[in-house]
């Protein structure tokens, strides 16, 4: 261990270290900080606050991680955590798991006592360095911020920052530990770090270029798309190309990016979740190659389709973004590739040679009869949770759309086709939890507080996350739709919700909360509804801060739709396509328009 120099006072050597890991962080492209209040932190917090870099506070560690989540998957670039010693830190973690698991760059920066104070029982004490072991790209531990080299230590950090963004982005950790006085009222001391000593670029290695088979009948799967790079959306959009070139459907989910595109409209195929569970659509779609980008489909009965598919001889390929092997359990082959080189494979692609457009007609012969039988089982349904998931989807251009992990997002991936151009759609389905959303949400209403953010959410989603109401009532340009059922629906579509009273208890957990008035609590506008006319209503009447819309939804009513939209569906289907191949019947249906719906 390091001493502290002689006649020097550790004030002054943590604010001149702090000042300079400020420096760090800006310079590795973090645009914000997120800071909780603590003590031992405070060299930090006040270098932040002299360096003009844009930072938020919010009390609750929890809340704060899932804030700057959501800050940094709207921004695509980094952004800074910052916290105090002892358990402080470990309230992160649910946000890194996330973060970690969609590719999104989280600085973490916690603070400790020196190591002269770690392991004798000093309060607010703990060890640190562990914290989020196996859920981040790159760790810095620094002893004491006074220690003669601990500058210099910074040093090290060039290499963690970029770590951070390069392949697959993901979370750093960086702990801190600062001896007493933590900080008197000084001039801000200089910068001591090299200034001709810059964040190095990243520049990844080159990779060949990918050779994509030209199957006559190949279809693409978009799952989500979340990784907080610019080029992504790039790539995402020359695969989709290339598969318009080929003639081959487009299976987009809602988080892909990709239903914000209209000239795409003919190329995309949705509604996927419903006519695979016809065994006539199954066998009439049954593709010859399969190629799968993003991460695992929203869809179930789509994911268990593709892993039926490998079983029948049927090529299935995994393109794994973050330059690893890894496949999600459904593809034998797996090519291991990154967004620039995805790219520039798509745009070196030979053309191809098109055959008839039967394949594509298919699959959106499939598409129509879909919805033309949803528009037909549910048209006299009243409010149930898809139509929820419609109207709330329908935001103006440039608006974000965050969605809960539970039915929220099932829902949208299934019952809206299109969102407004320029729209955000951001979720965090890296594990699917249901915690931290509402903060999540505020995150992404810090990014741009001048373009409107509505979360669509659960009511057990909301609940969890209920302190964040706390940051919620800071972001007026946030609106949050909760959709109201009583308890966790979503079991209910399991086999589980056939085991009575145990269903009931232990898992539906039923709840009798007062949204409104927890909104009130907190000086947020709340209204509830029961109608869709009352929905539609409030939803076009403008605001002039955050507002929570409570929407009450008659558990078993939602259920017994669901259940008659995809029963409608499948016989839709069975009817109109188990005799396509011989009879016409898909040419003469098209010239019909039954499934224009």
């Amino acid at each position: 261990m390091e001493t502290v120099l002689d006649g020097d006072n550790p004030a002054k050597r943590n604010a001149q270290f702090s000042h300079a890991a400020i420096d760090w962080l800006i310079a590795g492209g973090c645009i914000g900080i997120v800071i909780s209040p603590g003590s031992r932190h405070t060299p930090l917090v006040m270098a932040a606050a002299q360096a003009g870099v844009r930072t938020e506070v919010v009390l609750d560690e929890r809340s704060a991680g899932f804030l700057a989540l959501g800050w940094a998957k709207a921004a695509q670039a980094p952004v800074a955590l910052m916290c105090t010693s002892g358990t402080a830190g470990a309230h992160y973690l649910p946000a890194v798991i996330e973060a970690w698991e969609t590719g999104v760059p989280l600085m973490l920066v916690t603070t400790d006592r020196p190591p002269e104070h770690l392991g004798i029982g000093a309060p607010q004490t703990t060890r640190q360095d562990g914290f989020f072991t196996h859920h981040v790209k790159g760790q810095c531990v620094i002893g004491a911020a006074d220690d003669a080299s601990a500058i210099g230590d910074l040093g090290g950090l060039d290499e963690l920052l970029v770590l951070a963004r390069a392949g697959k982005p993901g979370p750093v950790h960086i702990n801190i530990g600062f001896r007493e006085p933590l900080w008197e009222a000084t001039p801000t001391p200089v910068d001591l770090r090299d200034a001709t000593s810059p964040v190095a670029a990243i520049d990844p290695d080159p990779d060949p270029v990918i050779r994509f088979p030209d199957a006559p009948q190949g279809i693409l799967v978009v799952g989500p798309v979340q990784e907080a790079r610019p080029d992504a959306a790039a790539a995402v959009q020359a695969l989709v190309a290339l598969a318009q070139d080929r003639g081959w459907p487009v299976l987009a989910d809602i988080a892909s990016g990709l239903r914000q595109h209209a000239p795409l409209a003919s190329t995309l195929v949705h509604g996927s979740d419903l006519f695979l569970r016809s065994a006539a659509a199954r066998e009439a779609l049954r593709p010859q190659l399969v190629l799968h980008v993003g991460r695992m489909p929203t869809s179930k009965t789509l994911f268990t389709w593709l892993q039926q598919l490998e079983d029948d001889d049927v090529e299935v390929v995994h393109l794994s973004t973050d330059g690893q092997p890894h496949s999600l359990g459904h593809a034998p082959r797996v090519v291991a590739t990154n967004w620039q080189q995805l790219q520039a494979s798509c745009s070196a692609a030979s053309p191809a040679v098109r055959g008839n457009d039967d394949w594509m007609h298919r699959w959106q012969d499939a598409a129509r009869l879909t919805y033309s039988a949803i528009d037909d089982a549910s048209s006299d349904a009243g409010l149930w949770e898809g139509t929820v998931a419609r109207m709330a989807s329908g935001m103006p251009a440039g608006s974000s759309l965050v969605l809960g992990s539970g039915m929220p997002i099932r829902d949208a991936d299934t019952y809206v086709t299109r969102l407004a151009p320029d729209t955000s759609c951001l979720v965090n389905r890296g594990v699917n939890g249901i915690d931290g959303l509402l903060a999540t949400a505020a995150g992404v209403a810090t990014h741009d507080p001048g373009a409107p953010v509505r979360l669509l959410a659960g009511d057990q989603a909301f609940l969890h996350d209920l302190g964040s109401l706390a940051v919620v009532a800071g972001r007026p340009n946030l609106e949050v739709v909760v959709i109201n059922n009583g308890g966790s629906g979503i079991f209910e579509f399991l086999p589980i919700s056939q085991a009575g009273e145990a269903f009931e208890k232990y898992f539906l957990a039923p709840q009798h909360a007062d949204i409104p008035a927890a909104a009130a609590a907190f000086g947020i506008a709340a209204c509830r509804c029961t109608s869709s006319e009352e929905l539609a209503g409030l939803l076009a009447t403008p605001r002039q801060g955050p507002r929570i819309i409570e929407v009450m939804v008659e558990r078993a009513h939602n259920v017994y739709i669901h259940k008659q939209v995809s029963a409608a569906v499948i016989d839709r289907l069975d009817q109109d396509l188990h005799t396509e191949t011989t009879d016409g019947k898909r040419a003469d249906a098209r010239k019909r328009g039954v499934e224009s719906g």
